[in-house]
């Protein structure tokens, strides 16, 4: 079973991008993926300490990373940027957690969501991540997302249907050792 990990990098439960990473992850499960999340809101700043002096939460972030087949990475755009918490979350980790592996990015905002879809996979694919199809970019997600878990916007929902399967494809690949390594 393809294992899946989801990243709110809004860190705010219930946040646009929060509900747009549950319908991801649930589309996911629908096709037989395994999901879980994880709260980076627990890490703390990246400062340069020797791994031996940070606290369990970043063993347990990058156990969860390595354990996962494929990421989810939802991200809301702020000041035209992925926010920084996400960043340092990924500042944590590096090939022996994430390469190889395809991500999906799902981007959504007030209004352009576009730079923090392109800040994440810039940062993934530095690390060895592999791009797992199309970006899910939802600018002015307020009309277009709406309040709930579902895509107010059927071309919003379809590209996100189209997305979890290119991921799912390529976690199966990967699974079955017909992908490359990092």
């Amino acid at each position: 079973m393809v294992r899946i990990l989801g990243i709110n990098g809004a860190i705010r439960p219930g946040s646009t991008a929060d509900r747009a990473l549950q319908h991801v992850l649930g589309l996911l499960t629908a096709d037989g993926a395994a999901c879980e999340t994880f709260d980076i809101g627990t890490l703390p700043l990246l400062d340069g300490r020797p791994t031996d002096q940070l606290p369990p939460s970043v063993a347990a972030w990058r156990e969860a990373c390595r354990a996962a087949d494929g990421f989810v990475i939802a991200t809301p755009s702020y000041h035209g940027a992925m926010p920084g918490g996400l960043k340092n979350a990924l500042d944590f980790i590096d090939a022996p957690e994430a390469g190889g592996k395809p991500f999906l990015v799902v981007a959504v905002a007030g209004g352009d969501a576009e730079p923090a879809a392109t800040d994440v996979t810039r940062v993934m694919r530095h690390i060895g991540g592999v791009a797992g199809g199309p970006n899910v970019v939802v600018s002015r997600a307020g009309e277009a997302w709406g309040k709930g878990i579902e895509p107010a916007s059927p071309a919003a929902a379809d590209l996100a249907r189209r997305a979890a399967e290119a991921l799912l494809a390529l976690c199966r690949l990967r699974a079955e050792g017909r992908l490359p390594g990092p």
